[in-house]
C-alpha cells in the first residue's frame, strides 16, 4: 500500500517526551533543518509540517520556531513570522550571531568596549587603534558610527583624582 505524503512525512518524525518536539529523522540541511523531497522538489521539513497541519503560507512569512530547535517539525511549536519578527524573535532568545558570537568577529566585547571608551576620549586616530588592536580603519570606523557592536557600551573611565597643590595648603594655613 502507496503512502500519502503525510503518511511519509510523519514516518520520518521522532517525537521527543521531555521537550515535546517532534524530531526529524530524515535528512538535514548544513544548517541543522529537516529538508525532504515532496512534489519533485526539495523542500523544508518545518515549512511541509505547517502547510500540512495548518494550511498555505503567506509568500511574504517564514515560518519560526518557538522551541529554537531547527530539526523540530512540532505543529504547536511553529509560528507565522515576518523577517523582522524572526530577527527580534533571534535577539529575544541570545541567539544571534552579534559581536564576538559572529565566526568573523576579531574583537571581543572587552576590546570593544575599552575602543568606545578611547573613542569617547577623542585621544587617538582612528589608525592608531586599528592598529593597536590589529583590526582595519574601517573596523574601528564602523563602531565609531555605531554601524557595528552597538550593543555594547563605552568602558567607564575612571576620573583622575585631583591631588591638592601643597603650595595651595601653605597659603590657606596662614
Amino acid at each position: 500500500m502507496k503512502l500519502t505524503p503525510r503518511e511519509r512525512f510523519l514516518a520520518k518524525v521522532c517525537p521527543e517526551p521531555g521537550s515535546g518536539c517532534w524530531l526529524w529523522r530524515g535528512q538535514l540541511n548544513q544548517s541543522g533543518y529537516g529538508v525532504l523531497w515532496l512534489d519533485g522538489k526539495s523542500r523544508v521539513a518545518h515549512r511541509v509540517a505547517w502547510v500540512f497541519f495548518h494550511g498555505e503560507i503567506p509568500p511574504e512569512l517564514l515560518v519560526c520556531h518557538k522551541c529554537d530547535v531547527r530539526a523540530c517539525v512540532n505543529p504547536a511549536h511553529l509560528f507565522l513570522g515576518t523577517h523582522t519578527e524572526n530577527a527580534r524573535d533571534r535577539e529575544a532568545k541570545g541567539r544571534s550571531m552579534r559581536g564576538e558570537k559572529s565566526p568573523s568577529s576579531r574583537l571581543s566585547t572587552e576590546q570593544v568596549s575599552r575602543i568606545k571608551a578611547v573613542l569617547a576620549e577623542d585621544r587617538m586616530y582612528v589608525s592608531e587603534i586599528a592598529r593597536e588592536y590589529g583590526v582595519t580603519p574601517p573596523t574601528i570606523a564602523a563602531i565609531a558610527k555605531g554601524k557595528t557592536w552597538r550593543h555594547v557600551q563605552a568602558a567607564a573611565t575612571p576620573k583622575p583624582e585631583l591631588e591638592d597643590d601643597p603650595a595651595d595648603q601653605t597659603t590657606q594655613d596662614q
